[in-house]
């Protein structure tokens, strides 16, 4: 009796996804793929790293030669009171990458998260915004702290002031660990949207962290400490205020929100598109004032050929290769440099062109479509009410009018028309629909 009742209940929701997902009734097996795991371990795995840093530092002193750069400075003259570059500095950026990926996890795993949900976010929206909180707290703190040096510099209102020092190439402390650990997070941020859900400015994306990080490292070794200060001033304001405006959209506070874009869409075009194209004309006018064209002496910074155009094309490589030898200032060594900053320019028109566009939409229309963000879950279950039975990866899901396939965690794909959103719902305010 008991089997004939069991029998006649209706079957449950798993079943019925077993039934969509799979011909013969059984739940495939999911396989957990090795980004997937790096997603899932990134706390985990940072402090192993560190634990086992820590065991060789402290059980083999004989070590500690080869494990003490992966935690403090390196080459620190007492005399001078400041540093020098090496390849001991790799080290220290390598761990602060690692330091990088378990602090972020742990900071939106267990700070902002669950600030989120007590505000009252489902779980994407509380990830979305934990996620803009991390970056808020890391902009806000670094571009603080480098705006005291630069306004505590000699070149603080003055660009040709930048170029007078060069090539000394002594650092002081502070401005070599702003440096480093900035090239930290960079490269970190390219560790971090390959292992993450992939998105559609993916590409964009990887190309500027790639130029930011060949930039940072190649000014570094340079001895261009100054401009680097400088560009990552300019560049950091804006990445400080985009979470800003993001996070109060999430959180419905509609008029802060508007308020924040506003001055965000602003601080953009005068940071981006005023000061930054004047710093670039000032590498392009000042530079070869400044900078005599030549080779120095790595150790003394004395000319010691006015040759500025080897035969050669090793020299642009000398100050990789050994910190003592020449460091040479060419119309090629400026137009490499100047380059890779125009590039960034030209990712910041292209960029600043698409926001203006949707946010002159949303003004005339009220609505906005995005081609750089990814897919939202919540969104589109929310426009599917009528969804009957959600499959697993690769199944096909009935909804009341279409056939919609899954992919990845649970997502679902309606169209090509409908996978596009507002560009606001990543770099500004739009009213919930």
């Amino acid at each position: 009796m008991a089997r004939d009742m069991a029998a006649s209940q209706p079957q449950s929701v798993t079943e019925l996804n077993a039934c969509v997902s799979s011909s013969n009734g059984r739940l495939p097996h999911k396989v957990t793929t090795f980004r997937e795991w790096l997603l899932a371990n990134q706390i985990g795995i940072s402090v192993t790293i560190f634990a086992m840093l820590l065991a060789v530092q402290n059980l083999y002193p004989s070590l500690q030669p080869y494990t003490t750069p992966f935690f403090q400075l390196s080459y620190y003259n007492p005399s001078k009171g400041s540093y020098v570059q090496g390849r001991d500095d790799i080290s220290f950026v390598i761990s602060s990458a690692i330091a990088f990926t378990g602090i972020r996890a742990a900071a939106i795993e267990w700070i902002f998260e669950p600030l989120a949900r007590q505000a009252g976010l489902k779980h994407k929206a509380a990830l979305r915004v934990a996620e803009q909180g991390w970056l808020w707290v890391y902009y806000a703190f670094f571009w603080t702290y480098g705006m005291y040096l630069w306004i505590h510099s000699s070149y603080w209102k003055s660009y040709s002031a930048i170029w007078a020092e060069w090539p000394v190439r002594d650092v002081s402390g502070s401005m070599k660990w702003y440096l480093l650990v900035q090239l930290s997070f960079w490269i970190q941020q390219m560790l971090i949207i390959h292992i993450e859900k992939r998105r559609k400015d993916h590409y964009q994306m990887l190309v500027h962290h790639i130029i930011t990080s060949t930039l940072l490292g190649s000014a570094y070794i340079y001895g261009f400490y100054n401009v680097s200060n400088v560009v990552l001033c300019l560049m950091d304001i804006v990445d400080l205020l985009l979470p800003t405006a993001k996070i109060l959209k999430y959180l419905k506070f509609e008029t802060s929100c508007n308020v924040a874009f506003g001055v965000f869409l602003v601080t953009w075009l005068i940071a981006r598109h005023i000061y930054y194209p004047q710093l670039c004309w000032s590498i392009y006018k000042d530079v070869p004032t400044h900078m005599a064209y030549g080779c120095y002496s790595g150790t003394t910074a004395e000319l010691v050929t006015t040759d500025g155009y080897p035969d050669r094309a090793s020299y642009l490589l000398s100050p990789f290769k050994d910190i003592n030898g020449p460091i040479c200032m060419n119309r090629t060594v400026k137009w490499i440099f100047l380059s890779f900053l125009l590039f960034l320019q030209l990712l910041s028109i292209i960029w600043f062109g698409m926001i203006v566009r949707v946010a002159v939409g949303v003004l005339r229309t009220g609505n906005a479509e995005d081609t750089r963000s990814d897919d939202e879950e919540e969104e589109i279950k929310a426009a599917n009410g009528n969804l009957q039975a959600v499959g697993r990866d690769g199944a096909t899901i009935v909804t009341g009018g279409s056939a919609v396939h899954a992919r990845g965690r649970g997502r679902v794909r309606l169209s090509e028309q409908s996978d596009r959103k507002a560009l606001l719902g990543r770099i500004g305010c739009d009213r919930p629909t």
